[in-house]
């Protein structure tokens, strides 16, 4: 399994009014926005696959775990992406730069 820190983090931006101010990127939502992209036409299981996997990372808090399929379906929507900027780099490492973790059934 894959873990995947989705707390949001802080970036600097530059408001049209000039100066610099901080906002949070938020994390669990840019991920949900580019499972959906146009260019990875999605056919309709395929949809149905990524809405699953968005509702997934909409109710997770802190970090999510994702199996493998799930994963490279995220891997896949970051990596197909064109146009990302400096503060996206964060955004980027936490995803394709993912923990490996080991998941061990609960022994009763």
């Amino acid at each position: 399994m894959k873990k995947i820190n989705v707390v949001p983090y802080i970036i600097s931006i530059h408001p049209k009014e000039g100066g610099m101010t901080e906002v949070p990127f938020n994390v669990r939502e840019s991920i949900i926005t580019l499972l959906f992209m146009p260019s990875l036409k999605l056919n309709a299981v395929e949809l149905l696959k990524q809405n699953d996997l968005a509702e997934k990372i909409s109710k997770s808090e802190g970090e999510i775990l994702l199996e493998e399929a799930e994963y490279d379906r995220v891997r896949n929507a970051v990596s197909s992406f064109e146009g990302f900027a400096k503060e996206h780099v964060e955004f980027v490492k936490r995803v394709l730069e993912a923990e490996t973790v080991k998941v061990e059934e609960a022994k009763n």
